[in-house]
């Protein structure tokens, strides 16, 4: 009986001896798992970050570029506004005396030419429209480039709409005229057989829905200048935000 009772209790050490290793084993195992979730969120959070900056640096580059496209489109509508000013001018004359006929016609052409307005998807659309612009962090930047973009693609958008229309139709009102891009070869090959045509100054001269045209033309373009004038100094004011408050995160030393 004794000898019965010695081997309980050496059974029972020897379970509570297993149950402690594997207490033991249990714990380091969670542990483990712990210490393994903690990494993983670490890395989490890490990758989350970079892509932040990443986006915040595309962003910042994005807008640098609308400053280059801005400046192109408001140059082309200045050389326009220039060019209608000058036809238009000529029309309204008295005598209609065209003084300088290669001057005349490059002038004629640069009034008809189409500007280029337009603005491709970046990486600003791209957050906003699946709906991660709260993973920027930046409140105050994302409402400046909400106003921003929204007012840089009305502008856009009443471009197309109107101003754009404008030039076409004045381009189907010379075309019986001129031929124009006959006439820009003959620019670039042989100028004096456009002084030789006075038959399309005569036609261009006397056409009666022109005039009308070019002051359209004119006025267009002096307020689009403006206009997408103001959209320059909204980007170039958020530019100035980012360098300002986020220069760490879009590696503004780097990229100078």
């Amino acid at each position: 009986m004794i000898k019965f009772f010695r081997t309980i209790r050496r059974t029972t050490k020897y379970l509570k001896y297993a149950i402690g290793e594997i207490v033991l084993v249990m714990i380091g195992i969670l542990l483990a798992l712990q210490v393994n979730n903690w990494n993983d969120e670490r890395k989490a959070k890490i990758e989350i970050e970079a892509q932040r900056q990443s986006n915040l640096q595309e962003i910042y580059h994005d807008l640098q570029k609308d400053v280059v496209t801005l400046d192109t489109i408001i140059a082309q509508l200045k050389v326009q506004k220039e060019a209608s000013k000058y036809v238009l001018e000529v029309v309204e004359s008295n005598n209609k005396f065209i003084g300088d006929s290669i001057k005349f016609i490059q002038n004629q052409f640069n009034t008809s030419s189409s500007v280029a307005v337009d603005r491709t998807k970046n990486t600003w659309d791209n957050l906003n429209s699946s709906g991660q612009l709260l993973s920027l962090k930046e409140e105050e930047l994302n409402k400046k480039l909400f106003d921003y973009y929204t007012y840089y693609d009305s502008r856009i958008k009443n471009f197309n709409e109107l101003p754009k229309e404008i030039r076409l139709k004045y381009r189907k009102e010379v075309a019986p005229c001129f031929d124009l891009g006959n006439v820009q070869m003959l620019l670039e090959q042989n100028p004096n057989l456009i002084r030789l045509n006075a038959k399309w100054f005569l036609c261009f001269l006397f056409l009666d829905e022109l005039h009308d045209s070019l002051i359209s033309i004119y006025i267009t373009c002096s307020l689009n200048i403006n206009w997408f004038g103001e959209a320059k100094t909204q980007v170039q004011s958020i530019i100035k935000y980012m360098e300002q408050n986020l220069a760490l995160e879009i590696n503004l030393n780097k990229n100078l």
